[in-house]
């Protein structure tokens, strides 16, 4: 007899050992996908690599099942700051809330800084709580930067001083400290202390060069001061002849009094302390 004519297999039943399971399903079931040149395509089920690592129809069931899954699944647990979110950006910079700072009594905020930082967080989009905190971090950065900086050039004034009073001592020896008097003199007498503090406040008077500039000008201020005023005879005072005068009956005692010695005391003193006051002579 003839054999039998094999029966075709039923579909859903299990297939042969090693035979691929994608080929029972139907040619017209397709999905997206990419050919063999790269462009996007349909193609059939049946040959979609996506499907090809599943040894069977079951593997692939329970992986779109868990597929399925995960996408329902919230991308981030309830409570935690990106699925609660930052606020909304303010309607205009001067909205912005900055939080208030512990800052050092010395320091104030550059208001056109801060106007220009609040200006650029909302250009960017920046809400609240992101714009406060970058100012949290930014503004103790910055005036610890600033103290360094302050620091570092008091640092660096103190050096350059102890280097060119070193050089003046070099220079002038034992007579160095007189060189810095006549020089302090000559800048009291030409400009007052509005000239000392402005020297100071540049760091030339802590210049050698500018204090024995100075220095040298010393005598000449006193010359010029004292034209047409018995200059040759207060220009010959020192301190301690200054004091002898001062002692003197004609310049103190009222019954002795000599106008025109009083007139000499007071201006050596000028010549010799410009810028300060002469010690007032008692009234008759």
């Amino acid at each position: 007899m003839p054999d039998a004519p094999a029966q075709t297999q039923k579909r859903g039943a299990a297939p042969a050992p090693g035979a691929d399971w994608r080929l029972e399903l139907p040619e017209e079931l397709t999905a997206p996908g990419r050919d063999d040149t790269g462009a996007e395509a349909q193609i059939p089920l049946r040959r979609h690599p996506a499907l090809a690592k599943y040894a069977t129809r079951e593997e692939a069931l329970k992986a779109l099942v868990h597929a399925q899954r995960l996408l329902g699944r919230k991308a981030e647990p309830e409570g935690s700051l990106l699925s609660q979110g930052l606020g909304a950006r303010p309607q205009s910079p001067e909205d912005y809330l900055l939080p208030e700072l512990d800052l050092p009594e010395d320091f104030r905020v550059d208001e056109a800084l801060k106007g220009a930082f609040l200006s650029k967080a909302h250009e960017l989009g920046l809400s609240d709580a992101q714009a406060g905190g970058l100012y949290s971090w930014f503004l103790p950065l910055n005036v610890e930067g600033l103290r360094r900086h302050a620091e570092q050039a008091e640092a660096h004034r103190r050096k350059r001083r102890d280097r060119e009073l070193s050089g003046l001592r070099q220079a002038h020896g034992d007579e160095a400290l007189g060189v810095l008097e006549a020089a302090r003199r000559a800048v009291l007498a030409l400009g007052g202390p509005a000239l000392m503090q402005a020297l100071e406040a540049s760091g030339a008077a802590d210049d050698a060069c500018v204090v024995q500039a100075f220095a040298r000008m010393a005598p000449l201020v006193s010359e010029t001061g004292l034209r047409g005023k018995n200059a040759g005879a207060a220009g010959s005072l020192t301190p301690q002849r200054l004091r002898e005068m001062m002692r003197d009956p004609r310049y103190f005692d009222p019954s002795r009094r000599d106008a025109d010695f009083v007139r000499q005391v007071q201006q050596g003193f000028e010549t010799l302390y410009p810028g300060e006051q002469a010690p007032a002579v008692r009234a008759s």
